[in-house]
C-alpha cells in the first residue's frame, strides 16, 4: 500500500473516531483527519497536472492543503457544528467509497458492469464499438473504464450527504434517489459521448499543443477535450443541479452550507485568522 493510501485510510479513521468520540476530543481528531487529507491531495497535484493533465482536479489539489488547514483551525477554535457534519459527511462517503477501491473483486465487478453497459449505450447509437475485458474500441481507438469511470465518488458524496443529514427517513429517501441513480446515468451518457468524441475524432482542436503537453499521439485531442474538459464541465453543472434537488428535499442541508460558505469571506477569514469567533449563519426561514 502507497504512502498516499495509507493518508486517506488515516484520515478516514480520523473522520470516523471524530464523529464518535465526546466533543473534547471529536473536534481535535477530526481536525487531525483534515490536515492529512488534505495534504493527502495536495500531494497530488502534480499527478493531476503532468500524468492525468485533469486542469479541474489539478486546481481543486493545489487548493486542498490551504483549504483543509483553514477549516482544521476552525474546527478546533470554535468546535463549529456545520464543520463536524461535513466530517460525518466525509466519513459516510469514505466508508462507501474505499472497499469498491480496495477490494479488487469489488471494484472490478462495478467496472465490469458500467462497461457493460456503456458499450450497449454507445452501439445503441448505430455505432460499431467492442470491448476487450475493461477496454471500449471504437474505429481502432481505445477507451479503458476504470473506477473514476463510474461515478463511484460522486455517488460516495451523495451518499455522505444524505447520511449525515438528520431528517425523516420518506425525505432522505427522495434526496437519495433523485441524486445517486441519477448520477449512474448520467455517468453512462458521459461515457458514451466520450467514447464516440474519441472514436469518431470529433474534436481535433490544437492537436500539437496537446501533444506537446501530454506526450500522446496527436489522435488524443479529442479525448482531452471530450473527457478532461466538456465532460468535466458537464459534470459540474450536473453536480450542481443535483445538489439543488437534494437541498429541495433536506433543505436542512442548505443551513450547514451557508455557515462553512460563510467561513471563507474575506473579513470572516480575517477574522478567524485573529482568533475571533464567526457568528454562524442564521438559519433560513423556509417556508413548510
Amino acid at each position: 500500500m502507497e504512502i498516499l493510501d495509507i493518508m486517506l485510510w488515516a484520515s478516514l479513521a480520523m473522520f470516523v473516531a471524530g464523529v464518535l468520540l465526546p466533543k473534547k476530543y471529536g473536534y481535535r481528531l477530526a481536525a487531525a483527519g483534515w490536515v492529512v487529507f488534505g495534504l493527502r491531495w495536495g500531494l497530488s497535484t502534480p499527478e493531476y497536472y503532468l500524468a492525468e493533465h485533469n486542469l479541474m482536479y489539478t486546481v481543486a489539489c493545489a487548493l486542498a492543503i490551504p483549504v483543509t488547514l483553514y477549516l482544521a483551525y476552525v474546527m478546533v477554535k470554535d468546535e463549529r457544528e456545520s464543520l463536524m457534519v461535513l466530517t460525518k459527511s466525509a466519513a459516510i462517503s469514505g466508508i462507501f467509497y474505499f472497499p469498491f477501491s480496495y477490494f479488487p473483486w469489488l471494484g472490478g465487478w462495478l467496472i465490469g458492469v458500467t462497461t457493460d453497459i456503456t458499450l450497449a449505450a454507445v452501439n445503441s447509437l448505430g455505432q460499431h464499438a467492442t470491448a476487450y475485458g475493461d477496454i471500449i474500441m471504437l474505429n481502432g481507438l481505445p477507451v479503458q473504464i476504470i473506477l473514476a469511470c463510474t461515478a463511484i465518488q460522486s455517488m460516495a458524496l451523495f451518499v455522505g450527504v444524505v447520511g449525515c443529514i438528520k431528517a425523516p427517513l420518506d425525505r432522505k429517501v427522495k434526496a437519495f434517489i433523485v441524486s445517486v441513480p441519477v448520477i449512474y446515468v448520467l455517468n453512462v451518457i458521459r461515457n458514451t459521448f466520450v467514447i464516440s468524441a474519441y472514436g469518431n475524432q470529433w474534436f481535433q482542436i490544437a492537436p500539437q499543443a496537446i501533444v506537446e503537453w501530454t506526450g500522446e499521439e496527436a489522435s488524443y485531442a479529442s479525448f482531452f477535450w471530450a473527457h478532461n474538459v466538456l465532460a468535466e464541465a458537464g459534470s459540474l453543472i450536473a453536480l450542481v443541479v443535483i445538489s439543488y434537488a437534494v437541498i429541495t428535499f433536506l433543505p436542512e442541508t442548505l443551513d450547514y452550507i451557508r455557515d462553512i460558505l460563510s467561513l471563507f469571506k474575506p473579513e470572516n477569514v480575517k477574522k478567524n485568522l485573529r482568533g475571533e469567533r464567526v457568528d454562524e449563519a442564521k438559519p433560513l426561514q423556509l417556508k413548510s
